[in-house]
């Protein structure tokens, strides 16, 4: 138990995990202000965008790294051909496997708090993705303790720059894509909209692909 941790209760590896956390916070406590803001001008319950943080945090968080285990498991046992897939691995697994994580938040609080209106589905897919990017951006840097002091630091300020557009953006556009889908199919707007939410959830998937894609080049 000592040889596991130590690398992580070590006096340097708290430095680093504080000074990641302060560049991870510039852009998650604005982020937080934000969300607030935005749902007290579209009279979006504050219940309903907890939920949805806590969801993307602590739900689609901790699944997604059992699920992209699993799924790399259960993919490469049935190819006969692995370097392709071990080359695009991450740009093609992570957008499946992510993407209906982060609309099972999405979906978790708005059963758990209804919410009618177009804007504060929006907010609380936001919010949903964002709970997720949290999450995703601290497991990194716990992962990226045992590499140089500038290899971790250098990751979430990348991730940090990136913030502006990533999970809560993919999120968003899946779920008002499926939104507009099935308020089109329930004739509750015109039918030309379900083609549009078809091109939103696409793009959240495609969109999740390309930034993976173009990060490891």
């Amino acid at each position: 138990m000592t040889y596991d941790t130590q690398s992580y209760t070590s006096g340097s590896a708290y430095g680093i995990i504080g000074l990641s956390t302060l560049i991870a916070l510039c852009y998650i406590i604005p982020a937080i202000f934000l969300i607030q803001f935005l749902g007290r001008k579209y009279q979006v319950k504050p219940l309903v965008l907890v939920f949805a943080l806590i969801g993307g945090f602590f739900i689609t968080g901790w699944l997604a790294g059992y699920a992209n285990t699993f799924s790399h498991e259960w993919v490469t046992a049935r190819l006969s051909s692995k370097n392709f897939f071990y080359r695009f691995e991450d740009a093609i697994m992570a957008p499946l496997v992510e993407e209906p994580l982060k609309l099972a938040a999405f979906i978790f609080a708005v059963y758990v708090v209804p919410t009618k209106s177009y804007r504060g589905l929006l907010l609380v897919a936001i919010t949903a993705g964002l709970g997720f990017q949290i999450s995703e951006d601290f497991s990194y840097i716990l992962s990226d303790l045992p590499d140089v002091f500038s290899y971790t630091l250098s990751g979430i300020l990348g991730r940090t720059i990136g913030a502006v557009s990533s999970h809560w953006l993919y999120t968003s556009f899946l779920a008002m894509g499926l939104v507009l889908i099935w308020c089109s199919r329930q004739k509750l707007i015109s039918s030309k909209y379900s083609l549009i939410g078809m091109l939103y959830a696409c793009g959240a998937f495609a969109a999740h692909l390309l930034e993976i894609y173009l990060f490891e080049i």
